[in-house]
């Protein structure tokens, strides 16, 4: 039984830092925002009452948006640094545009 907790362990923290590591998605050309939300970003922010997300009044704008998509926060969200040009600005504008402000 000893031995076998310290593998448990570690395999739970693979677990866990697999989802703070950088997102490898990348979207087909000519994916629509709408697309990109719901391939990239559903899973973990899904919507509710018909708005993707509530955002924070310091988030409420397009460049925060991109900010996190990019650069991901602490553990919980994680860097899509192969969104750029077009599909980040579009992404970031269906956010804000979807959204509830907290």
């Amino acid at each position: 039984m000893k031995k076998k907790l310290p593998l448990l362990l570690l395999g739970c923290m693979l677990v866990v830092l697999s989802g703070c590591s950088r997102d490898k998605y990348m979207p087909e050309a000519g994916a629509t925002p709408e697309i990109i939300f719901k391939e990239a970003c559903a899973k973990c922010h899904s919507p509710v009452n018909g708005k993707v997300m509530a955002l924070s009044p310091e988030m409420a704008n397009k460049d925060a948006i991109i900010d996190r998509i990019r650069n991901g926060k602490g553990f919980g969200m994680p860097a899509f640094p192969n969104l750029m040009g077009d599909s980040v600005e579009g992404l970031a504008q269906y956010v804000l545009e979807n959204s509830a402000t907290k």
